[in-house]
């Protein structure tokens, strides 16, 4: 009896160092830890600008630890996501769905107020820009967030134009004005995570760019997410209509429990893009 006790205890142990030395190869762990995004003493309103209902999975943990910490958290997506393609539905029934995911998306995170704009999707690269920024401008005026997460201006997380352009005209916004905004975060990978997602994500593979200096910027932060595994695993849930691009993006989320798949994920990252 004694032998099988102790080689079940060398068996585990040795599944322990396994699931460590993974967690430790995909992630990078020289970039540090951080548990608040806001400056000491600014107002702890913060406002996630996105393209499409559905883009706010890549920072939901930390948007999720955010707001239940008692920051205010308001949504806004620049677009109702109505071009998405193989949905069963029509454009106008698919912005009416995505409208309603995006609210219930906006209650599982604990948001405060969700505001989805008007702007074309997939048509956001000839969109006059005079009328989006003004568009981005209100929602801050009228929120005055402390702090604004979005995508990056290069690559917009993996590709999309909409995301990239997204990320770009929340960074001349912010720039130009904006005098409520202390910090401009934008959400990125670590080297080690765009390669996996190369190797596994169809939407990685079609639209990263081979050429680093063009990919994603790297990393100032990781916020620890595992604590909200659950709150990050439901959302997925909540965009039914992208079922299908949600398990490119995210794969085997539903074949691995949550409390496991976001312990060797347990983490998200940002670059700190302005800071004043």
């Amino acid at each position: 009896m004694l032998p099988l006790i102790i080689a079940f205890f060398v068996v585990a142990d040795l599944i322990l160092i396994a699931f460590i030395l993974a967690r430790a190869r995909l992630n990078d762990m020289k970039v540090p830890i951080r548990r608040d995004l806001f400056a000491a003493g600014a107002p702890r309103r913060i406002m996630a600008i996105w393209a499409h209902p559905d883009d706010e999975i890549t920072s939901a943990g930390t948007l999720s630890a955010l707001a239940r910490g008692g920051a205010d958290l308001t949504l806004v997506y620049l677009t109702a996501g109505e071009a998405a393609r193989d949905t069963g539905y029509s454009r106008e029934e698919l912005a009416k769905v995505r409208r309603e995911e995006a609210k219930a998306a906006g209650a599982l995170l604990g948001a405060s107020h969700v505001e989805v704009l008007d702007l074309p999707d997939g048509g956001l690269a000839t969109t006059d820009p005079a009328a989006a920024k003004a568009a981005i401008a209100g929602q801050i005026q009228r929120f005055q967030p402390g702090v604004i997460v979005s995508f990056d201006e290069q690559i917009g997380f993996y590709g999309h134009p909409d995301h990239v352009q997204t990320g770009r005209w929340v960074r001349e916004v912010v720039n130009e004005g904006a005098p409520s905004v202390t910090r401009l975060y934008q959400a990125t990978l670590p080297k080690a995570l765009v390669s996996l997602a190369l190797k596994l994500v169809q939407a990685f593979r079609d639209n990263y760019p081979a050429d680093p200096a063009r990919g994603l910027p790297s990393a100032t932060l990781a916020f620890p997410i595992a604590a909200q595994a659950r709150a990050k695993r439901l959302l997925l849930d909540v965009h039914k209509s992208q079922a299908k691009i949600i398990a490119d993006v995210q794969p085997y989320y539903d074949r691995v429990p949550a409390w496991l798949y976001y312990r060797l994920f347990d983490r998200e990252y940002f670059t700190l893009a302005v800071d004043r």
